[in-house]
């Protein structure tokens, strides 16, 4: 019994240990600025195999799946202490289960981190932050 106990903490430890990897694209390799035009196509078309985010969230406060991204900036400057609006729109495109916001569940695809480069997550970021309310 004490056995098996012990290879079933183990087996936790380890899927716990594997599921908190961190992105390939820290935060500190994406360029100082992002071409939001760009970033318009890529949110709307998606690249690299990854989905669109248009697929699921609008550039207006209206709910889609997720949530409306109008006025993100505003939002996302106060959102999570400590964070700027862009860390927390970082954060929240490559470790998507890390800040879910109040009345959602976290149905994000979560291998941006992995499929976007640098510049295509700054580019995504520097949209999303120019967007109205």
């Amino acid at each position: 019994m004490r056995f098996k106990l012990s290879i079933a903490a183990l087996l936790v430890t380890l899927l716990v240990g594997c599921s908190s990897t961190p992105p390939k694209i820290a935060f500190t390799d994406l360029p100082a600025q992002g071409d939001a035009g760009r970033g318009a196509h890529v949110f709307t078309t998606g690249v690299s195999d990854a989905p669109a985010c248009a697929t699921c969230h609008r550039t207006d406060g209206v709910t889609l799946v997720g949530p409306g991204l109008g006025g993100l900036a505003t939002r996302a400057e106060a959102r999570v202490s400590g964070l700027s609006a862009r860390e927390y729109v970082y954060q929240s495109i490559v470790s998507p289960a890390k800040y879910i916001v109040g009345g959602f569940t976290n149905l994000m695809y979560d291998k941006y981190g992995d499929k976007l480069s640098a510049q295509d997550i700054a580019d995504v970021i520097a949209y999303l932050l120019q967007l109205g309310s």
